[in-house]
């Protein structure tokens, strides 16, 4: 996979992403992580909430909506993974909800 501004931004704030991956996980509100995610980079950023924050991250990065979905997706799978004290192997990625 190449590495965009997108990919190297949910690295560079892993740790404060995180934290939304966490609160959604304390919220019994996995499925939406995602979503946590992207309106939490949004607002790194500098932007202000939005009610699509996938077209929000989007637009800042000039990417598809897809492709940030995609990437977004798979950053809070992997970062999900970190919290569970399980067999990585035998985990299953997250479904979402949008």
């Amino acid at each position: 996979m190449e590495i965009t501004p997108l990919i190297a931004d949910l690295n560079k704030y892993k740790e404060e992403l995180a934290g939304s991956i966490e609160a959604a996980m304390w919220f019994n509100e996995l499925k939406m992580s995602d979503e946590y995610v992207a309106h939490d980079l949004a607002e790194i950023k500098g932007l202000n909430h939005s009610d699509q924050p996938f077209q929000q991250v989007a637009n800042l990065y000039r990417l598809s909506v897809e492709e940030v979905v995609r990437n977004i997706r798979d950053f809070t799978n992997k970062t999900y993974k970190h919290f569970i004290w399980s067999d990585l192997e035998l985990m299953k990625d997250k479904e979402f909800d949008s």
